[in-house]
């Protein structure tokens, strides 16, 4: 892996049909691990054909990102998680996550970064948003019933945007909302399948999942948890997980760090946003922070206010 400041674009080995359609772009910068995201002109989505030799060092933004490995493997490194991507392979990373390339051989893949705030701050988004608690990776195996309609969908994007046609932004747009409602409609389809009831069981997890978006903070165990559902404790446990993916208690952490992370943009306190999100003092705050996004509550701090400084100064 190759870590810096920034890469600049050579499109002379890139095929002419791939090429950017605004010709002043001239790569992607990061400082202080936030990407200062270039998109196209007047635009909010930037599309690229890649086929560097060189990794990507560790960054985050506002944008969501969507890696397609076309040819060859390729390694991303998200939080924790490692995805080794194969051939086909889409991963997409929501906004201000982590992330970075490993990569010192050839091959080809697509990347795309969308600005689509209004979107993950919908209820629908809340519906789902257990699912991109980290990385998203859609496969034939991972996600047989919506793969090929997926991958079609960026296709799509791609032919509008490097032809750059009259409304290809919007038509960009289009798709990544079509792609977000398959993801959706997928995952309760397959809780549906696999529950009997389904009707029933979905809307008492539901209830529950709504109760914790304004209650995180409060010292809820799971008993508390599966008598609100009114499940037994054993039922609970599974159907949580069945259709969050999920444990009870990784599901409440992820929402509380999630808070966290958008507390830590603002001036309060450290110890205040342990207090603030559930955690009863500030060790277990910093340890869980830790664990679920690699930074220290100070470290994650830092680097959010260098995004935003470099985002207005750039």
């Amino acid at each position: 892996m190759i870590t810096h400041e920034s890469s600049n674009m050579d499109e002379s080995n890139i095929p002419e049909q791939y090429r950017q359609p605004d010709k002043e772009f001239t790569g992607r910068i990061v400082r202080n691990k936030t990407e200062l995201v270039t998109y196209n002109t007047s635009s909010h989505v930037r599309i690229w054909y890649n086929n560097l030799e060189i990794g990507y060092s560790l960054h985050s933004h506002d944008a969501v990102e969507v890696i397609i490995c076309i040819q060859n493997p390729y390694e991303i490194h998200v939080n924790d998680h490692t995805y080794n991507m194969n051939e086909g392979d889409i991963l997409i990373i929501p906004p201000r996550l982590p992330h970075e390339y490993v990569n010192d051989k050839p091959g080809i893949r697509f990347i795309y970064l969308i600005e689509m705030p209004y979107f993950f701050e919908s209820a629908d988004y809340q519906s789902i948003e257990s699912l991109f608690f980290n990385a998203f990776l859609c496969n034939k195996v991972s996600q047989p019933r919506i793969y090929d309609d997926v991958y079609q969908h960026f296709m799509n994007m791609n032919d509008v945007y490097f032809k750059n046609e009259p409304f290809w932004e919007t038509t960009v747009f289009a798709n990544m909302y079509q792609i977000f409602t398959l993801i959706g409609t997928n995952a309760l389809r397959q809780v549906e399948s696999d529950e009997r009831g389904f009707s029933q069981t979905y809307s008492r997890i539901t209830a529950l999942l709504h109760y914790l978006d304004v209650n995180y903070a409060e010292d809820i165990s799971t008993d508390q948890a599966a008598l609100f559902t009114g499940f037994s404790k054993y039922h609970f446990l599974r159907l949580f997980k069945q259709q969050t993916g999920y444990t009870f208690h990784d599901y409440l952490n992820l929402k509380r760090i999630k808070i966290a992370e958008e507390l830590l943009t603002g001036d309060m306190q450290v110890t205040d946003i342990a207090f603030r999100t559930g955690f009863n003092n500030l060790p277990s705050f910093c340890r869980t922070f830790k664990k679920y996004t690699n930074y220290s509550p100070s470290e994650y701090k830092k680097l959010r206010i260098s995004e935003e400084i470099n985002k207005h100064s750039h």
